[in-house]
């Protein structure tokens, strides 16, 4: 999927849930965007697309405050998780926590749950 595409689906997926969206960066392979969600928090949004196929993420969810909530991604750097390469920070980078959220219409759903 092309990122511009990506873009387009994001947009018309969240339009009920973020007040505003941000576009950071975007070329054929990799977006970057934040939504500011209507509760005040925000999902920084990083996807790397190879075709169909998303190779890396990290969705980061900040409070008002830009103070972490819960940061997703599959960086491969914490070989020692059940969920390897996909974890999730909660709180504070350092607490790492197994995630079975591995893309953005997941990470939506559970910070919906929330707010």
């Amino acid at each position: 999927m092309l990122a511009s595409e990506r873009l387009l689906e994001i947009e018309e997926n969240f339009k009920e849930s973020a007040k505003r969206i941000v576009l950071v960066e975007l070329d054929d392979e990799i977006l970057r965007v934040i939504l500011y969600l209507k509760d005040g928090t925000n999902l920084r949004v990083a996807e790397q697309w190879a075709g169909e196929v998303l190779k890396r993420y990290s969705y980061y969810w900040l409070n008002g405050a830009n103070e972490l909530k819960v940061g997703w991604d599959n960086a491969p750097h914490h070989t020692e998780m059940e969920s390897f390469p996909h974890h999730k920070h909660v709180g504070q980078r350092g607490n790492l926590q197994p995630s079975r959220e591995t893309s953005l219409e997941e990470v939506m759903r559970v910070i919906q749950g929330k707010i």
